[in-house]
């Protein structure tokens, strides 16, 4: 219940009325992708996903107004699409992989494809201050993809390097990563990067 999460995304499922939940499965998200063609049933399952989440939140914090818990109950990424990804040494192949970007576990997530249910690996978001930027091309001497539209992005640990199909998207790409940047960490933020951080050790 900690990290369920439940968002319509109709265009990614191909149906008016899909439902995608995620949840944390051994530190790594995990996706069901449901529909019903009865509108009013997969609002109901929706709604009951909702309910039970706020319930947790509530539990976990007694002394929170309702206010401050309803923006928690679900997250909706910031950014989703495909990007080419290369490894640790940027002379790896690139490799097509479908990206979510999530603002409120500040989190940048991976899979094969946008309907995979399990995500291949994630990317801590930090701030400048922690040792994250972002900037458009990619380093010199690095290997070539079949796209051409870089972006790397720093972190303590490692550089990442992108390439994206459209100038456009590497823009919006960008800004979404400064976005996050731009946002000062909360407490729990610091445990996701510590969690993560050892998971990769």
């Amino acid at each position: 219940m900690k990290d369920l999460n439940a968002v319509f995304q109709p265009e990614k499922i191909g149906h008016a009325h899909g439902l995608q939940i995620s949840y944390l499965e051994e530190e790594r998200t995990r996706n069901l992708f449901v529909y019903h063609d009865n509108s009013q049933e997969i609002v109901s399952c929706f709604n009951a996903i909702r309910a039970t989440r706020f319930a947790y939140l509530k539990k976990v914090n007694p002394n929170a107004r309702d206010s401050d818990l309803v923006p928690l109950i679900t997250r909706s990424s910031i950014k989703e699409g495909y990007m080419e990804k290369t490894g640790p040494t940027q002379w790896e192949p690139f490799k097509k992989r479908w990206f979510i970007l999530n603002l409120t576990d500040r989190k940048l997530s991976y899979f094969k494809s946008s309907l995979d249910a399990l995500e291949l690996g994630a990317v801590f978001i930090g701030t400048e201050g922690h040792g994250y930027s972002v900037r458009e091309g990619q380093p010199k001497g690095s290997r070539s993809g079949r796209w051409r539209f870089g972006v790397t992005l720093e972190t303590p640990d490692r550089q990442f390097v992108f390439l994206c199909d459209q100038e456009q998207d590497q823009r919006e790409w960008i800004e979404a990563f400064k976005l996050v940047i731009s946002q000062p960490m909360l407490p729990q933020h610091y445990n996701t990067e510590a969690n993560m951080r050892r998971m990769k050790k």
